[in-house]
């Protein structure tokens, strides 16, 4: 018995540890299972910060150009350019990063253009997101970027960037707010958190297929999640950028069903696990901003007509005033309130094929208050007139209902024609009797975007081409008002430059700008105005030149690539010559130097140059070249030159 005694005991050992093997925990649980907590929630403490640094240094320029609006500008007998001064380093070592971060840009395929500053932004939250979910996941026995710890953690980080993700496409956006950088320009950014969360959700889902299924994996919650990140993955191709210029009205609707499915799966998926946090304040948001824009439309939009009757609609005067170019005058709904530069949603139903479902954004190219309403013509005129108040009262004394009153307000868009819903308002305006103008039911949302504020600068420069001359109107016209006003001393020069290809489109601004140019003060301390209408087809040039386009007549033809005839609004050559007559007002044969005209501003100027700029890709990008030399501004600023200030307000960059 002896013997035997030892011979069980080592048989039975193997067992026994066995069992205690088996019962033993997974040492890599509780570590993973904090990290996958704590990582999300530094995520947002980075980006938070980065955010709460980028509105306070737009809550610093605010506080400066409020101190620095009233200043005078500096003496004339002070030379241009002095010895470098150390003092000037700060503002020296700002115009280079200006420089680099949004005048420098990167082209990518030949088709996608992207300045610096959006680069990096798009690579450090790459970097940030992709770091905090592949970092320390190496497990209790030694192996590196093990899935048990990352592909669970990258569920947590992507889940917990819906929220900015819908933050960054609303129209009603609270990062704009603290920013100040307008909601059309966050679509980027939009864009690129919407792409990388559905990289982070595939690898999510190849993490957990590696690590195996469960038997539990046909059940609904893994096919919702599937479901949703297949919505996500859909909508991120359909935004590739030519295949969303393609038909934007359908993306749009694709937008919403495919974004709906995204959020909504995303939470189904996460809720069934105790994640559902992470998701429920983006539908939260999405739902708030579609809210928010109902009751704005409601509010704004619902007025008393002249017969007391409840109205929530305004009649949208739809005018042909070129071959490709539109025009929209609307009475502006007594609540609404805008400021230079900002653009508002039109839905304007009625007009083929269009749908009450859809808002399409247009800039406001006019300015409020006296400007808009000494403009302001009657609805059964196509253009705005200047009209005097015997004028008003004469009119109203021979019955006319529709004659607007002093305190009467418009909104003017100018529109490009291009496919889309530009094509169909078109076509509508024409229809079958060839007409230039027609009225429309509509509603006004808005405003929306951030302007630039162009007061406090000594010297403003506007370049636009073709119908980027309604952001540029705006703006200059609120400079002519202020200086009317005495109210922005600082100012003593406005550049305002056009580039059009049909002299006849000068008629687009020719009554409004030569009543205001009109209506400064003469002599005294008036800023000078230098605007310069770039004609850029010869042919056209010339026959502005001899007077002979006043003899335009109605039904002109497009351009050679579109045949077709259109016709449109007969040419105001009295309005035009009378622009044309003023002085600083010139006519140019020939696309803009840019180059040169920049370069002349800002060697001539003493105080900070406003740059601001509206039109193609192609204009968009001369402009930034025109500018790029960042180490010559160094010197220049330290010696005394203007510090820039660039805003480019694009289009067709998408």
């Amino acid at each position: 018995m002896g013997s035997s005694a030892p011979h069980i005991l080592v048989r039975m050992e193997p067992t026994i540890s066995a069992g205690i093997l088996a019962q033993k925990p997974d040492p890599d649980r509780i570590p993973r299972i904090a990290l996958a907590n704590l990582y999300p929630k530094q995520v947002w403490y980075f980006l938070a910060t980065l955010i709460a640094l980028v509105a306070v240094c737009h809550l610093i320029s605010i506080v400066h150009a409020a101190f620095t609006r009233g200043i005078l500008p500096p003496r004339t007998d002070v030379p241009l350019r002095q010895r470098a001064s150390w003092r000037r380093l700060p503002l020296a070592v700002l115009n280079v990063f200006r420089t680099i971060s949004f005048r420098w840009s990167i082209t990518i395929a030949d088709a996608y253009t992207i300045s610096v500053a959006d680069f990096v932004l798009a690579g450090m939250y790459i970097a940030i997101l992709f770091t905090w979910t592949f970092i320390n996941s190496k497990n209790h026995f030694g192996r590196k970027y093990d899935p048990k710890y990352w592909a669970n953690r990258c569920s947590h980080i992507a889940g917990s960037q819906l929220p900015l993700m819908t933050a960054l496409g609303m129209k009603n956006n609270f990062i704009s707010f603290l920013t100040g950088v307008s909601f059309d320009k966050l679509e980027y950014l939009h864009r690129i958190t919407a792409r990388v969360i559905c990289v982070l959700f595939w690898v999510h889902a190849f993490g957990r297929i590696s690590l195996g299924l469960s038997h539990d994996a046909g059940e609904y919650w893994f096919r919702i999640g599937i479901v949703g990140a297949s919505a996500l993955t859909l909508l991120c191709f359909l935004s590739i950028r030519p295949i969303r210029s393609r038909n934007h009205e359908v993306f749009m609707y694709l937008h919403f069903i495919f974004g709906v499915i995204t959020l909504a799966g995303a939470y189904v998926h996460s809720a069934e696990f105790g994640y559902g946090v992470y998701i429920w304040p983006a539908l939260f948001l999405w739902g708030l901003d579609r809210s928010l824009r109902l009751t704005r439309i409601l509010f704004i939009n619902s007025q008393l007509s002249r017969k007391r009757e409840r109205e929530v609609t305004s009649d949208a005067t739809v005018s042909i005033i070129s071959p490709h170019f539109l025009r929209i005058l609307i009475d502006a709904p007594p609540y609404f309130r805008w400021c230079p530069g900002q653009s508002a949603y039109l839905t304007i139903y009625g007009a083929y094929a269009t749908s009450i479902t859809e808002a399409h954004p247009f800039t406001i190219a006019n300015v409020p208050q006296d400007w808009s309403a000494a403009t302001a013509s009657s609805s059964g005129e196509d253009s705005p007139q200047e009209t005097t108040a015997s004028d008003r009262e004469k009119e109203s004394s021979e019955g006319g209902d529709d004659v607007p009153s002093p305190e009467h307000r418009q909104l003017m868009f100018i529109l490009r024609v291009r496919e889309g819903f530009t094509k169909r308002l078109l076509d509508s305006v024409v229809g079958t009797d060839g007409g230039i103008s027609k009225t429309f039911k509509a509603f006004v949302d808005g405003p929306y975007s951030s302007p630039p504020n162009v007061r406090g600068y000594e010297s403003v420069v506007f370049i636009c081409g073709g119908s980027g001359v309604s952001f540029a109107l705006p703006l200059f016209l609120d400079l002519l008002q202020a200086a009317r006003a005495n109210a922005n001393p600082r100012c003593t020069r406005a550049v305002f430059v056009w580039a059009i290809r049909d002299p006849d489109q000068i008629h687009w601004i020719a009554d409004v700008v030569a009543h205001a140019l009109q209506a400064l003060p003469p002599g005294g301390n008036i800023m000078e105005i230098d605007l310069r209408l770039h004609v850029t087809t010869a042919s056209e040039y010339t026959q502005s030149v001899d007077g002979e386009d006043a003899e335009r007549a109605v039904g002109v033809a497009a351009s050679d690539s579109d045949p077709e005839i259109v016709p449109v609004e007969k040419s105001h050559s009295t309005e035009k010559q009378r622009l044309l007559s003023l002085p600083g007002v010139s006519l140019v044969q020939g696309r803009p130097d840019l180059r040169s005209i920049l370069q002349t501003e800002i060697d001539g100027a003493r105080g900070a140059v406003s740059i601001n700029v509206c039109g193609t890709t192609e204009l968009t990008q001369a402009v930034r070249r025109a500018l790029r030399d960042g180490s010559s501004r160094f010197l220049d600023v330290l010696r005394g030159g203007p510090s820039v200030v660039l805003h480019v307000e694009g289009f067709g960059s998408g």
